[in-house]
């Protein structure tokens, strides 16, 4: 019997992927995960970092949502791309609560000013199911966006 999800907001609104009960297969849920992630990745914190540290409840509201702006940092640079990672694991952290545990790292390198890849993995939670995923994502330098698509089975 295959088990089915819930969706999240934004997809009961469009109403693009459920069935008649307004439920998802875990391929599904996946891929609603991934493009959540992708969300979460092209948005950007306006906030200078520390400004919300005594307010533990804003930390984790929209007030935080997104990434640092990064446009400062060298994308070839091993220390610039570890803090990269650690800001994306912190987002996911804070804003996808249906990842735990989070591990990101950089999985190659295109050459200065190339894209940069990024490998994802995570425990997803949801209902019963525990399954370990992974997402690809891809930087591009130039418009500091990202793509992210589910990655190959961990």
């Amino acid at each position: 019997m295959m088990t089915l999800f819930g969706l999240n907001l934004l997809e009961k609104l469009t109403d693009d992927h459920r069935d008649e009960r307004g439920h998802t297969s875990i391929d599904q849920l996946k891929d609603s995960v991934a493009r959540d992630v992708e969300s979460l990745l092209n948005s950007r914190c306006g906030l200078p970092e520390g400004l919300l540290g005594g307010f533990a409840h804003c930390q984790q509201s929209l007030l935080s949502f997104g990434l640092k702006d990064f446009v400062s940092l060298s994308l070839a640079n091993q220390g610039d791309r570890a803090l990269i990672c650690e800001d994306i694991r912190s987002a996911l952290l804070v804003h996808e609560p249906r990842l735990q545990n989070p591990v990101v790292h950089v999985s190659s390198n295109g050459g200065p000013g190339q894209r940069l890849h990024f490998a994802i993995q995570a425990l997803l939670i949801a209902h019963e199911t525990h399954e370990v995923v992974s997402f690809d994502a891809v930087l591009q330098p130039v418009s500091q966006r990202y793509q992210v698509s589910r990655g190959r089975n961990p």
